[in-house]
């Protein structure tokens, strides 16, 4: 039912496109825009999502070494952040992440298994980077 898809495939296309580092809870998870990218590829929008797929990658790069400190009077802070760990290590996770997204977006599995394989050195419980992980080894086969 071609027609039902894309009405839902332009339902996914809407919302935001921001990227950041997703620390409170109402930041846009960088998975939902992976998938508003996709959605885009699959309405024929290739420049849009390719565009949206090197910002991920960009992003990651660009904020690598950035010094993380918290926000003490933001009131939605996940998880209690303020007492674990390091947030510089918890940033070059997410970055990590971002980049490995834009690679997975771009279809280049070999750069998104590594910069994705790096996020789960750093952090082997971070749910995201495990599924994207093995999407990625899925689609290299």
């Amino acid at each position: 039912d071609m027609a039902r898809a894309e009405g839902y495939f332009n339902a996914a296309v809407k919302g935001l496109d921001e990227l950041g580092d997703a620390m409170y809870y109402n930041d846009q998870q960088p998975d939902k825009i992976l998938y508003r990218g996709m959605a885009m590829l699959k309405l024929g929008r290739e420049s849009e999502a390719k565009a949206l797929f090197e910002r991920f990658v960009a992003y990651g790069q660009e904020h690598m070494n950035d010094n993380v400190k918290i926000d003490y009077f933001a009131v939605s802070l996940p998880d209690l952040l303020i007492w674990e760990g390091d947030l510089n290590v918890r940033n070059k996770v997410h970055c990590n992440y971002m980049s490995g997204l834009g690679y997975l977006g771009l279809g280049d599995y070999e750069q998104a298994s590594m910069a994705l394989g790096k996020a789960y050195e750093l952090d082997k419980n971070h749910q995201g980077v495990q599924y994207h992980l093995s999407m990625v080894q899925e689609m290299k086969m």
